[in-house]
């Protein structure tokens, strides 16, 4: 793994630094750069318990024991059996087999004869005694004074390496005067024995236990953390697989750790020796070819020798080790002969590693260095000692020298993780930066499509409005039949227009936050009836048939919408569906009932289920047909859905036919239910008001009306329209400037639009109020934009939206003076 150099650092403001405060990434890189110039820590702690080890004092036998002799018995082989000894020898501890020309494996058995005082023996019998022994192997028996004390040999054949014990002596067990001891060692490798301690438990056990928990325990520690970094760093390899550096000296590690800690392994495995050994040398194999490919990727040396030699050892020599197996037991001669060989591949290897101070920061490249001189140096220890001359006291290097080539490459693994946390936060600040200018260019592009949405809607809807309402007028004075057909023409076409830009208007309102939801409970079937019989001559006209099911349901919701969104589902499934018909109905499910609106058209692509909720998306209508609407009433159905807290969802089978669906909290369940009231919504849209026919109303009670409107045609119109209704003088005027301008006097109504040249209708309420706070006004406009919406919304006003009919305006006139009449009378 080849580290990338941080980025300098500059106080440059156009360089994108990591941003603060992200704690635990910042603290790991942090953590990374204090390892990196501290990786000597941890080797030199692991010296210091080395020097612990070696200059730890000898244990002491207690006062009153005296060794008098000690001989080797028998020696036999651990595959025939034969005794190889002709007579007993003398022998002194520390005694090993192979450096006096003995066998190197097999079972001996030594006779050790000790003279105890009477004190001490009386002591032994009194307290907990103990013998400790240094280097014994763990396959072996004691006899002492004839009597088996201790056994650990649960078959014939189990050879092992030395270990250290502390083995509990029986009370009673040693007697005054002369004693004999036997130890019987099952050795598979430094056979031999080191001198025995005799004294009181209490004495030996701390010194035993700090001298195992270095030699042994620390060691055995050490190399499970090793396999479990290591086991890390290749599954980062197996993820990543550029990894191919982190990945090899991953497997080296775990390879070399788990070598190292079957050591100290001291249960029976049930392998032979044979196998045992094979295994140990294969390992060593394994390691070593690891080691030379790990430090090749890590200076990106290409050495195609050096490769196709490791290819042929890899396979090789564990091969050949098998091949050797029946000529060579315990692979004595063949381990001595190829692990000499494989430590040519070493040199090679510090080669390579020393070409790598280009790529590795000096320090860690040193720390490398030291680790892997520590690896050869341990590895050619283990071999002199262990293989060739079989010293009992030997003790193994290598489990010292894998934990110490770990730090140096686990500060280079942390501070190429931490570097990469660096550019990955970079990268993330870069692309939050992207996003956010990207989206102040998005809300720059929507607003300024909204400005123009609204700008066109409202400069369509001055026209319309004038159209509509100069219709109304010819409508009430024509009588000639053959005109009264063409007015009854126009009539359709702009109820037509206005139907679109009503639809407009409803998007916005609901966009707005403008509406005012209020919750109550509601009686779905008188519902479900007026809505049926709006839509039934639709229907009728399409050959189709629409029924509802009768329902008894009773939910908590917002009579006004709920009937907005039944009028658009009810009328998007009529125009969809060309033959069949349209089914209403209610479903309980639990504590919700379930609206649904089947019908027998077309169907819907799944792909298409969630767009039909856009506005102005048509999937049937691609020529845009004014007739088929402009694709809002879904939209709609959603955002008032939304308000309503209210769950819509549609299934649909192309070529079936589709069911939309609303789902409907009952009243029972809802806050407060017992101090509402029983609502059979009426039919009153989002806009519904007052309404019918001018003659149904009562006159206009007003007699000076001013009326203030910047588009002329609409203007003279609404001019007209008030004297037609028999206002006796109505003035006009087209800006806030010809207001002030008006001599001073009593009004009866104000009528003003909100947008003006000069400013707004808001503006001219305000300066005519200030001098008659009383004065009725009534707001037009043709705003469909949620800021405008809001604003008029806030104000208080009453506002009457274009375009508009005369009777609707005339029905607001009416109420608008009806609640300034009541004001005046409270007061």
């Amino acid at each position: 793994m080849t580290p990338r150099p941080s980025p300098p650092a500059t106080d440059d403001p156009t360089v994108t630094q990591p941003p603060p405060g992200n704690g635990r990434v910042h603290q790991l890189m942090q953590l990374g750069r204090r390892l990196g110039s501290n990786w000597l820590v941890a080797p030199l702690l692991l010296l210091s318990f080395w020097v612990m080890v070696t200059l730890q004092p000898e244990p002491q036998n207690a006062p009153g024991v005296q060794w008098s002799s000690i001989r080797l018995v028998a020696l036999q082989d651990d595959l025939s059996g034969e005794n190889r000894l002709a007579q007993a020898i003398n022998v002194q501890l520390p005694h090993s087999w192979q450096p006096n020309g003995l066998m190197n494996k097999g079972v001996g058995r030594y006779e050790l004869l000790l003279a105890i005082s009477a004190p001490a023996a009386q002591d032994a019998a009194q307290q907990p005694w103990a013998m400790r022994i240094n280097r014994l192997s763990p396959a072996h028996r004691i006899w002492l004074n004839g009597q088996l004390v201790h056994s650990t040999l649960p078959r014939s054949g189990w050879l092992t390496i030395g270990a250290p014990h502390l083995l509990d002596l029986p009370g009673g067990s040693l007697r005054p005067g002369q004693n004999t001891l036997v130890i019987e060692t099952h050795c598979a490798a430094q056979c031999g024995l080191t001198p025995v301690t005799l004294s009181r438990k209490a004495d030996l056990h701390l010194s035993y236990a700090l001298y195992r928990m270095v030699t042994r325990d620390l060691l055995v520690v050490l190399n499970i953390v090793c396999i479990t970094f290591s086991l890390f760093v290749v599954t980062l390899w197996w993820m990543r697989r550029q990894e191919a550096t982190a990945g090899l000296f991953g497997l080296l590690m775990t390879v070399g750790a788990l070598r190292n800690c079957r050591y100290f392994v001291e249960g029976d495995l049930q392998l032979s020796a044979n196998v045992d050994s094979w295994l140990y040398f294969t390992a060593h194999v394994v390691a070593t070819c690891l080691q030379s490919w790990f430090i090749l990727a890590l200076s990106r040396t290409h050495w195609p020798a050096l490769h196709r030699v490791l290819c042929v050892v890899l396979p090789g020599f564990p091969l050949i080790a098998l091949a050797a197996m029946p000529w060579d037991p315990g692979l004595t001669h063949t381990r001595n002969i190829l692990q000499g060989a494989l430590l040519l591949l070493l040199p090679p290897s510090l080669l390579m590693l020393k070409r790598s101070h280009t790529l590795v920061p000096g320090h860690l490249l040193f720390g490398m260095g030291v680790g892997w001189l520590c690896a050869l140096l341990a590895s050619i220890h283990d071999f002199a000692l262990g293989r060739i001359v079989g010293n009992v006291t030997f003790s193994y290097w290598m489990p010292w020298a894998i934990p110490m080539m770990m730090p140096q490459f686990a500060v280079l693994v942390i501070q190429r993780i931490a570097t990469a946390f660096d550019e990955i936060e970079q990268a993330n600040q870069h692309l939050e930066t992207k996003v956010a200018e990207r989206t102040r260019e998005l809300a720059a592009a929507n607003a300024a499509k909204s400005h123009f949405l609204a700008s066109a809607s409202h400069d369509l809807r001055q026209p319309v409005a004038a159209i509509g309402l100069i219709t109304d007028l010819l409508q009430s004075r024509v009588t000639d039949p053959a005109l009264r057909s063409l007015t009854d023409r126009l009539t359709r076409a702009v109820n037509s227009m206005e139907s679109l830009l009503k639809g407009l208007l409803d998007l916005s309102r609901l966009d707005s936050g403008t509406v005012d939801v209020q919750r109550r409970r509601v009686k779905l079937q008188p519902l479900l009836e007026a809505v049926t019989n709006h839509e039934m001559e639709s229907a009728r006209h399409k050959g189709l048939w629409l029924r509802i099911r009768p329902t008894d349901a009773t939910v908590w919701t917002d009579p006004v919408l709920l009937e907005q969104i039944l009028r658009n589902l009810v009328g998007n499934a009529i125009r969809h569906t060309t033959q069949g018909g349209v089914l209403v109905g209610m479903r309980r499910r639990g504590n919700t009932w379930v609206l649904q609106v089947w019908d027998s058209g077309p169907g819907i692509e799944p792909a298409d289920q969630q767009r039909i909720f856009e506005a102005f998306v048509q999937l049937s209508n691609p020529a845009r047909e004014r007739s088929q609407g402009l694709g809002l009433g879904l939209a709609i159905v959603q955002r008032a859905a939304t308000l309503l807290d209210h769950a819509v969802g549609v299934r649909s089978v192309v070529g079936r036919g589709s069911v939309f669906s609303v789902t409907m909290p009952a009243a029972t369940l809802a806050p407060g239910v017992g101090h509402g009231t029983d609502t059979a919504a009426s039919g009153s849209t989002l806009q519904a008001g007052p309404a019918g026919a001018s003659t149904a109303l009562p006159a206009i009670p007003a007699r000076r009306v001013l009326v203030i409107e910047d588009d002329r045609g609409l203007r003279d119109t609404l001019v007209s329209l008030l004297q037609s209704w028999g206002v006796a003088e109505v003035h006009a005027g087209d800006s806030l400037a010809s207001v002030k301008t008006l001599p001073a006097g009593h009004w009866d109504l104000v009528v003003s639009d909100h947008r003006l040249g000069d400013g707004t209708g808001r503006e001219v309420i305000a300066h005519l109020r200030a001098a008659q706070p009383r004065l009725p006004a009534l707001i037009l406009t043709g705003d469909t934009s949620p800021e405008q919406l809001a604003e008029l919304a806030r104000s208080g006003l009453p506002v009457l939206h274009k375009p508009f009919r005369s009777e609707k305006m005339r029905a607001m006139i009416v109420e608008t003076m009806a609640r300034a009449a009541d004001r005046d009378d409270s007061v």
